[in-house]
């Protein structure tokens, strides 16, 4: 599932999402694998797989926050999950007294990712439920299958904040999403540095690999996420965000020495190319190189009648910010990226 469905998802959620709003509104989604009772301060709660006559009750708390509301919301959702192939084995949910409380999914991607989706937290309360809820689910997953556990969150969701952050969930920070329509930008001066482009293939998929990591020697495009997955994980994962072309695909190298890399995806489901990386290696940073292949993304975007280009980066690296903006490109949503590393 690419991260276009994910965020056609979160639309579903009343976090908002970043596409066309497609239905009624969902949550937050996610998965567990055993069941689990936990006692706090209301009584005994179970947690445990929800299935058969139970999953119906589970998906309405997690579309509307009533797990007696109207079915339409959970037929419209179960069309769109079978349409885009979205599993529905790993709902979950909290029950007292046989009620469900909140429920939860978590919906595995591409890269052994997944994103984790969960129920609107009530006025009243049930931060400790949700917490279990989301403890319990992430610990009982299998790292063969997933590997990082993802959640954006609006940054006003202070307690659902709360409630991740308590259930091991760590911060990686804010992202910034951005678009731009494409044109043709004034051409920026020569770089003098005598480089040699390939596109993606798979015998040229170490020397792709070789230059997505030396992008990120000292980066600080969401330097928390470095260590948690493979390079082939990583690679995955991009390939699977909008529609991979191979021939999108630049890794930009001196010789044999990594230069820098950029990952060009179509989304048609938007009518937008998605810059799905882009990172020049430390040795070669400050020389123009990222601006060059912006620019040339811009041109490809143009050539390919493309309305818009769209990116996510993190608000703290500044130097790429601006890059983005000095280009036109102009912050659309900002949210707050959480991560659970699977031990």
């Amino acid at each position: 599932m690419d991260s276009i469905t994910i965020l056609r998802l979160q639309r579903f959620g009343s976090m908002g999402g970043l596409t066309g709003r497609l239905g009624p509104l969902m949550a937050r989604i996610q998965q567990m694998k055993s069941k689990h009772e936990s006692c706090g301060r209301d009584g005994e709660v179970q947690v445990e797989r929800a299935s058969g006559q139970s999953r119906p009750a589970a998906l309405s708390l997690l579309l509307t926050g009533q797990s007696a509301s109207s079915g339409s919301s959970v037929r419209q959702f179960l069309d769109f999950a079978s349409q885009q192939n979205v599993s529905l084995e790993h709902l979950w949910h909290a029950r007292r007294a046989g009620v469900p409380i909140a429920s939860t999914l978590i919906v595995p991607a591409a890269g052994r990712t997944a994103m984790i989706f969960v129920s609107p937290l009530p006025a009243s309360g049930a931060l400790g439920v949700t917490t279990d809820l989301l403890r319990v689910a992430c610990q009982a997953l299998d790292p063969r299958q997933v590997r990082l556990v993802q959640t954006l969150l609006e940054p006003s969701q202070v307690p659902e904040v709360k409630s991740f952050t308590a259930a091991g969930f760590l911060h990686l920070g804010h992202l910034l999403y951005m678009q731009c329509k494409p044109g043709r930008p004034r051409r920026s001066p020569d770089v003098a540095i005598d480089v040699e482009v390939s596109h993606w293939s798979e015998p040229q998929r170490g020397l792709f690999a070789d230059t997505i990591l030396a992008s990120y020697e000292k980066t600080m495009d969401c330097p928390g996420l470095i260590g948690l997955r493979t390079i082939d994980d990583i690679i995955q994962g991009h390939m699977a965000s909008g529609q991979f072309d191979p021939k999108l695909w630049y890794a930009l190298h001196h010789s044999t020495e990594p230069v820098g890399v950029m990952l060009l995806n179509p989304v048609p489901q938007q009518d937008s190319l998605e810059l799905v990386y882009l990172g020049v290696a430390e040795k070669y940073r400050g020389r123009g190189l990222g601006r060059k292949l912006l620019e040339h993304a811009m041109e490809v975007a143009t050539e390919g009648g493309f309305s818009t280009v769209i990116l996510a980066v993190d608000e703290q690296n500044d130097a790429a910010v601006r890059l983005y903006r000095s280009m036109r490109f102009a912050p659309t949503a900002r949210k707050l990226a959480l991560i659970f590393p699977v031990p």
